[in-house]
């Protein structure tokens, strides 16, 4: 029996967007940065409903081949990283319970949850802007352009604020019936600015590696039964 864990940080906001046109305060300098730029950006993560805000901070760290998220409010992390063939991998981090849970590029295709790189570095993809996602307007916010667009992605209502000096959204929100996800840019700039950092080497090492392949052989090991409850799972044969 195969256990296939359900991604969250990433994937949860897969085609996540922000609000329609109305004017915000972006963090300063960010028309000094470029695509390019090595990234550390903190958001403000919401969710749930009306009467049931729940707020946290949400990291993502962008390099060249490599993206890296930090939810405060889990204590979970994700890990994305590209060779020089294009094949992805990809690590989960649980923080709390000192596990690393790795997927190389064959996992990732037999769970049929492969996105695209520039989806990864961008939190949307952004083939869906002007498509699924209608422009709706634009206005320059203290010398930063920002691009309003709304709509349906994956039959979820979807709206982006979107910052093409960053390619990044500066607010997603992913509306559905049970309740919505929204990230807001609250900060951007150098890592060492930031007291959460992504982690290092010698923390990575420290934690317990778990490979995606090896899950079915560890059905009854307590910690693989309590990562099922924190993720949610689906079972095949």
């Amino acid at each position: 029996m195969k256990t296939t864990f359900a991604f969250s940080l990433f994937l949860i906001l897969t085609a996540c967007a922000g609000s329609a046109t109305k004017s915000y305060i972006l963090p300063e300098g960010l028309a000094g940065f470029a695509k390019e730029t090595l990234l550390a950006c903190r958001f403000e993560k919401q969710t749930g409903g009306e009467n049931n805000t729940q707020k946290s901070n949400w990291y993502f760290w962008r390099q060249k081949q490599r993206t890296e998220t930090h939810d405060e409010r889990s204590q979970q992390g994700e890990i994305w990283e590209r060779n020089e063939a294009g094949q992805l991998f990809y690590t989960r981090l649980f923080y709390n319970e000192h596990v690393a849970l790795e997927f190389v590029p064959g996992d990732l295709a037999a769970t049929g949850a492969t996105p695209s790189w520039q989806q990864l570095t961008s939190l949307i993809d952004p083939k869906t802007l002007g498509k699924e996602l209608v422009f709706v307007g634009k206005e320059n916010l203290d010398g930063v352009l920002v691009e309003y667009y709304k709509g349906t992605v994956n039959n979820v209502e979807t709206e982006v604020d979107w910052l093409p000096v960053l390619q990044l959204p500066a607010r997603l929100i992913k509306k559905q019936p049970e309740g919505s996800v929204s990230l807001a840019i609250s900060d951007c700039g150098n890592e060492a600015k930031f007291t959460v950092k992504p982690i290092t080497k010698a923390q990575y090492d420290n934690l317990r590696h778990l490979d995606y392949t090896d899950l079915g052989d560890l059905e009854n090991d307590p910690m693989v039964q309590h990562l099922e409850q924190v993720m949610g799972t689906q079972h095949h044969e």
